[in-house]
């Protein structure tokens, strides 16, 4: 019994470790840092900086957000190719292709509002 314990315990930390590797990865890839040093400096209250040079923090937010979305996606697909019923494996690919073309519609959106 000890021993599916301390298993369940290591998957635990396992997906602790995953996620908020995930996230930090999402963050950067984002531009946490340039919202850091350049969104703090720029005087504006906007939401979404007119500039590609600048972001703010609620930007870098909304990034993570559209990459998770993607990433969704990409777990759609993966789930397409495990197997089950054709009926099952057809749902999985077009929630899939669904998924990522949200999410490249949302980064592309939040682009051309960049100017």
């Amino acid at each position: 019994m000890p021993t599916h314990s301390i298993s369940q315990k290591t998957s635990k930390l396992v997906i602790i470790a995953a996620v908020v590797y995930i996230i930090a990865f999402f963050s950067l890839a984002s531009g946490l840092i340039n919202a850091l040093i350049e969104g703090a400096a720029a005087s504006s209250q906007a939401f979404i900086l007119p500039t590609r040079s600048a972001q703010t923090l609620a930007e870098t937010v909304v990034l993570v957000f559209i990459l998770f979305i993607g990433m969704g996606g990409a777990i759609m697909f993966y789930k397409a190719g495990q197997g089950g019923t054709t009926k099952t494996q057809g749902a999985f690919l077009a929630s899939g292709f669904a998924l990522v073309a949200i999410s490249l519609m949302l980064g592309f959106s939040l682009v051309n509002l960049k100017g």
